[in-house]
């Protein structure tokens, strides 16, 4: 490797002073989906959470699985950020109280280990400036409107200088994204990456390669018909961490990356890569290539610039969580209740974190139970929310479960909100047909039978219109959420208590059904 200069170019000496409403934060993104950023963010999670960096993990988009997965690498909550369900007002106090969840919770800003840390670190969703029909929703549009720098995971496969005109593609497609740092992954060898190398160094110069993850077998999730199997399902989920914790370091410059959390929210933090303020670093023009790791190496003062550089955006950062740290959730959706029974277990495991914390914001008990293990709504709740998951995996214990679903007819009979989101929806039904065809009996609290046995997609964003009063809104309100399932409906009897539209305001008739104090649908409601 070649040594570095000891100057930053004049244009990059002078570090501003941070905006003051700047939220820190970044994105890590990919051309496309199977990219493999999923893994690389664990990775990267696990190596800072090991180096005692605290990071508020979150992920762009809808998805239920990446999140609990990001939490188990963080060792901390992971939230959704979703710039087509929710206003930019919603995802900006969202991501300020994830920051500042934990900051002054302890001591001098320690964690306890459940909640947030200093900045926010976003995995993407699907291909960078990929949304929603009818345009918004992408991991582009979060980054623009956070402010947020974006690294991008290249997928280098079969590919050297191509590598480095996707790049450029991309850095170029629209002005308000600003592509930080790059990470190639799948790196065949030592050789395939200097070619890579050499390419970006002429294409697109100003571009840090921040990392260069090597090809590896190691490197592998299992995954089900939803995408990845939960984190809970994972026999040795925590060996995988350590493993791709241990190979992110070694081959991702992490301080490089942390470099590029201290540049964002100032006036010279549009040029990727800098974070001095003295003229006497040592990062040259190529923005950190030459110091990149070598493969099999492990990472040992690798920054891009000495760690006290851009001191005046490292304390804005650290005063940033002190200064939130009693920020309360935004509550985007009012409580079903006062007291809510939330089912949470292997079958019951879609819930978004936001909303829980909206509710606990505004006032509510949050009380949990399994039904997998045959536990009843908890006594004294006033409302009872089942969230999606995986019930038809568990379809004869639910079934068996009588504890369970006795608890929820006692809810009914007493006019208890009973509310079932997707999975939770089927098991308010009349019976549930698992993928081998077997029926299951269920609650019976709806006029509902639905099977995974004859399979078909759902899948989109949506828009509900509130046809029927209930404890989510009042008629002519709308929501919004996304459907993703492979069930279908056998039967269901009454008129649907929503009317859905898709996101290109397409509209897909009524749905849902609502049986006295019972309500649910397939619609996973986000805000």
């Amino acid at each position: 490797m070649a040594n570095r200069p000891k100057k930053l170019p004049k244009a990059l000496q002078k570090l501003s002073k941070p905006r003051v409403d700047h939220i820190p934060g970044l994105v890590i993104a990919a051309p496309a989906s199977n990219s493999g950023k999923t893994v690389v963010t664990l990775g990267i999670l696990r190596a800072l959470a090991n180096g005692d960096i605290a990071i508020a993990a979150a992920k762009a988009g809808p998805d239920y699985i990446d999140p609990a997965f990001q939490h188990a690498a963080s060792r901390r909550r992971c939230i959704n950020l979703d710039p087509w369900a929710m206003t930019q007002d919603a995802i900006r106090d969202l991501a300020r109280w994830h920051i500042g969840a934990s900051a002054g919770a302890l001591p001098d800003g320690q964690s306890d280990g459940q909640s947030d840390g200093r900045f926010v670190l976003c995995e993407g969703v699907m291909g960078l400036f990929d949304g929603a029909a009818g345009g918004g929703g992408s991991s582009a549009d979060l980054a623009a409107m956070m402010d947020w720098p974006v690294v991008l995971v290249v997928d280098v496969r079969g590919q050297a200088a191509s590598a480095a005109a996707i790049i450029q593609g991309f850095a170029n497609f629209r002005p308000d994204v600003r592509i930080a740092g790059v990470i190639l992954n799948r790196v065949g060898s030592p050789r395939h990456r200097d070619m890579i190398m050499e390419a970006c160094a002429r294409a697109v110069p100003d571009i840090p390669i921040i990392g260069a993850v090597m090809r590896s077998n190691d490197l592998a999730l299992p995954e089900r018909h939803l995408g990845l199997v939960q984190a809970g399902e994972h026999p040795e989920l925590e060996v995988f961490l350590e493993r791709a914790g241990a190979i992110m370091a070694r081959d991702i410059d992490l301080d490089a990356l942390l470099g590029l959390v201290r540049t964002q929210g100032t006036d010279h933090g549009r040029v990727a890569g800098t974070n001095g303020n003295d003229g006497t670093n040592d990062t040259d023009g190529d923005h950190g290539r030459d110091h990149l790791p070598e493969a099999g190496s492990q990472v040992q003062d690798q920054a891009v610039a000495p760690k006290d550089d851009g001191a005046a955006v490292s304390r804005y950062v650290e005063r940033f969580a002190q200064n939130n740290a009693n920020y309360a959730a935004p509550v985007t959706i009012a409580p079903l209740g006062q007291h809510i029974a939330v089912a949470r277990d292997d079958a019951f495991a879609f819930c978004y974190p936001h909303l829980i914390a909206g509710w606990q914001a505004a006032g509510a008990k949050i009380s949990l139970f399994s039904p997998l293990a045959n536990e009843a709504p908890p006594q004294g709740c006033d409302a009872v929310y089942l969230p999606g998951g995986y019930p038809e995996l568990h379809g004869a214990v639910l079934a068996a479960a009588d504890c369970f679903l006795d608890g929820l007819r006692d809810a009914a009979r007493r006019n208890l909100p009973v509310y079932g989101e997707c999975g939770g929806y089927m098991v308010l039904g009349d019976c549930l047909v698992d993928g081998d065809g077997i029926s299951h009996k269920m609650a019976g609290l709806l006029p509902l039978e639905t099977s995974f046995h004859q399979r078909r997609l759902h899948l989109g964003y949506r828009l509900v219109d509130i046809r029927q009063q209930c404890p989510l809104g009042n008629v002519g309100a709308v929501l919004r959420g996304h459907e993703f399932h492979y069930a279908s409906t056998i039967r269901a009897d009454g008129e649907g208590w929503l009317n859905a539209r898709t996101a290109d305001n397409r509209d897909l008739g009524p749905c849902g059904l609502q049986k006295g104090s019972v309500f649910g649908s397939f619609f996973h409601l986000i805000c």
